[in-house]
């Protein structure tokens, strides 16, 4: 059983040194990026204060954290079964959420939505789009305009461009996005694909069924791979908070 705690050591510093990475790539303007580097200093402190007990302390202690993992794992795998799912052709709709816009244009994240929204739209040319997102207080223009634009610029005709800019979250986007398109066909006879990173999918899906979107499904988009564990994380976290909010 000691060299289970070493092990516990070992992925406690391959934590922290991860956390490092993430702090080093996307800086530390969110709580939740010091996650990996605050869970690594835990897990470290932990396994070496337990590896010291006795026999049964040790014992529940490792049977408390694999039944956690077990957790974890289980909502992972239904989290990234929705990124590997196939969306509708010839939707009605494509619902791209809005992410950081900056001064030089959409930041990598959005940007691989809206590419991911544009190779939909080029293959459906009968969709339109709704591009969401409000203003946020480090941004130039709002994520709904910084979309368009970004779009019209790679050819999208602007009459297919639909803005809904006053959104400050998930839920926002896609509430604000229906009433638009209930305004010109009910919900319930209209097909929607929403467009977001990856690991978001699963969450938006099921926000969008709370909200009563009747035929919906979903396109990924994919972000930097050394990143994705701690989006995925995060999403985990995100999903059941969502699960008590609605």
């Amino acid at each position: 059983m000691k060299n289970i705690f070493q092990i516990l050591k070992i992925i406690a510093l391959i934590s922290i040194l991860y956390g490092l990475i993430v702090l080093s790539l996307i800086g530390p303007n969110r709580l939740f990026n010091f996650y990996y580097l605050i869970l690594g200093i835990a897990l470290f402190c932990c396994a070496s204060y337990f590896s010291k007990s006795d026999e049964n302390t040790k014992r529940t202690v490792l049977i408390i954290l694999g039944v956690l993992a077990l957790c974890f794992v289980l909502a992972e795998i239904r989290i990234v079964s929705f990124s590997l799912s196939r969306c509708k052709d010839d939707a009605d709709y494509v619902i791209v959420l809005g992410s950081q816009i900056r001064d030089n244009g959409p930041s990598m994240d959005y940007k691989a939505r809206l590419d991911s929204a544009y190779e939909y739209l080029e293959a459906n040319r009968n969709s339109r789009v709704i591009c969401t997102g409000g203003k946020g207080s480090n941004e130039p223009i709002s994520e709904a305009q910084g979309g368009a634009e970004y779009l019209l610029n790679r050819g999208i005709d602007k009459g297919k461009i639909i803005l809904e800019d006053q959104s400050t979250n998930t839920v926002q986007n896609l509430r604000n996005a229906k009433a638009l398109i209930d305004k010109e066909k009910p919900i319930d006879k209209t097909d929607v694909v929403i467009v977001s990173a990856d690991y978001h999918l699963c969450r938006a899906a099921y926000i969008a069924r709370k909200l009563g979107y009747k035929n919906v499904s979903v396109k990924g988009a994919r972000g930097l791979a050394i990143l994705l564990p701690h989006y995925y994380t995060r999403e985990f976290y995100a999903f059941f908070k969502e699960l008590i909010a609605l």
